[in-house]
């Protein structure tokens, strides 16, 4: 009894490790063919990653070079449009153009505004008062200028001539041989011409002459056709349109002048009397004294 278990235990572990023998054989065949069939799968890959980063060198490559070659040897750059505005119109002509000129044909990448804006702010300090420069890709520079204000018409009179300026808020001769018809009129005498482009009245000056015209208009509701600057005698005439001369000294308080006459309106009627002229510069204890002389 006890052998015919043994021999069938026996025979059980006999076809098992039959059965386990043929596993592993099966298993054995197997793997070389799978390793065989996955190695040109991984050949065929490796050849297109290094065919994709030499494709991706060459372009990277090329198009670096092309922009070396458009930045620097090319005329893509090139400056050829140059718009100058002033107070925010366009300008096809004026003092500046021979210096933005010079810029054309420049590489515009390489401009550099912060120093072209100094530049221009110093070489035309009288006439400037702000710049702004801005790029405009591929080629073209626009340059928006700010001046100081034209503020009066100035007549010079020589000899038996008279020379005609346009000049700006610090004195600054921007025009000549030309009026400007917004602008009020001062005459001066002097010996010989004034050079135009160049400062002909101190600023301070001329600040305190257009500020009389101002300040006697909106007080007195009347306007001013003209003005005469005595250098001499330090005195502004100033012409009304009710044609009479107000004499001014430009050495003392304007306000208190032009007050004084404001206080004398009631026994002067300087609107509906004919005068000849009306003299404020009286000063010192007769300060409330105003001389005129009625016409005849």
């Amino acid at each position: 009894m006890f052998g015919k278990k043994n021999s069938e235990t026996n025979l059980r572990r006999r076809f098992h490790l039959s059965l386990l023998s043929k596993r592993k054989e099966g298993l054995e065949g197997r793997i070389p063919t799978q390793r065989l069939k996955h190695q040109p799968h991984r050949i065929s890959s490796a050849g297109a990653i290094v065919l994709r980063k030499l494709l991706y060198f060459i372009v990277i490559t090329g198009t670096a070079v092309g922009l070396f070659y458009v930045t620097f040897f090319s005329s893509f750059f090139d400056i050829t449009g140059i718009n100058l505005e002033k107070d925010g119109n366009a300008v096809a002509d004026s003092s500046l153009s021979p210096f933005l000129e010079k810029l054309r044909s420049k590489n515009l990448i390489f401009v550099q505004t912060d120093g072209l804006t100094r530049e221009l702010e110093q070489t035309f300090k009288n006439e400037i008062l702000l710049v702004e420069i801005k790029k405009s890709y591929p080629h073209k520079l626009t340059v928006k200028v700010t001046e100081y204000p034209a503020v009066v018409n100035l007549r010079v009179d020589i000899a038996d001539k008279t020379q005609k300026l346009v000049v700006n808020q610090i004195g600054y001769a921007i025009d000549e041989n030309n009026e400007q018809k917004n602008l009020p009129i001062l005459t001066v005498t002097n010996d010989k011409p004034f050079i135009n482009h160049t400062v002909v009245m101190d600023r301070d000056r001329l600040i305190a002459i257009t500020d009389t015209y101002r300040k006697f208009t909106e007080m007195f509701g009347m306007k001013i056709t003209q003005g005469a600057w005595r250098k001499t005698e330090r005195e502004l005439h100033l012409t009304t349109e009710k044609n009479f001369t107000l004499w001014i000294d430009l050495t003392g308080n304007i306000d208190q002048q032009l007050s004084k006459l404001k206080r004398a309106l009631p026994k002067l009627d300087i609107y509906h009397e004919s005068l000849d002229y009306v003299d404020l510069r009286i000063a010192g204890a007769d300060s409330e004294k105003v001389i005129f002389k009625r016409r005849q």
